[in-house]
Formats: C-alpha cells, sequence, structure tokens
C-alpha cells in the first residue's frame, strides 16, 4: 500500500525536520556554552546554575521585545509622516 503526502503535508514535516534540526543545533551551542563557561569559572571556583542562565536570557528576550516594539512604532510614524506629506502635496497642487 503506497502513501502519497500532499504537497502541504509534505511542508508541514520539512518544517518539523528542520525545527528538530535547529533545537539540536541549539542544544549542542548551549553545551559547548556551558562546557567553556564551566572551563572559565572552573578557574575562579564560581559557578552559574541554569536558572541564572535562564533568568539572563528571558531578560534579553524582554529587551528584544522592547526594541522590536520601537522598531515597530518608528516605522509607522514613518509611514504616517510620508502619507501625510503626500496629502499635503496633493492638495498644493490642486
Amino acid at each position: 500500500m503506497e502513501h502519497t503526502l500532499s504537497p502541504l503535508q509534505q511542508e508541514v514535516l520539512n518544517k518539523y525536520k528542520q525545527l528538530s534540526l535547529d533545537l539540536k543545533a541549539l542544544d549542542e551551542t548551549i553545551k559547548q556554552l556551558n562546557h567553556s563557561q564551566h572551563r572559565q569559572q572552573h578557574d575562579q571556583q564560581i559557578t552559574v546554575s541554569p536558572d541564572e542562565i535562564l533568568q539572563e536570557m528571558r531578560e534579553i528576550e524582554v529587551k528584544i521585545g522592547l526594541v522590536g516594539t520601537l522598531l515597530k512604532g518608528s516605522v509607522y510614524s514613518l509611514i504616517l509622516q510620508r502619507k501625510q506629506e503626500q496629502e499635503a502635496l496633493n492638495r498644493s497642487d490642486r
């Protein structure tokens, strides 16, 4: 019995495959960071818990969200400004 996938099903499977690969790469990067950080801190006898790292990542996430919000606001403001300038030009041409 042969099963064929619809293009949408194949696309979803490909997205899951890519997500899996990305998560594995992220896991490997975190392991490398923890290992290198552990070696550096081993010399100084300081340890950083995963909870502290997670808290720092959350703080970075909040800052990135704030930057994104500011960027969206700036783009919206620029669009409105250009629209108003265009309307002013249209009125002056009449």
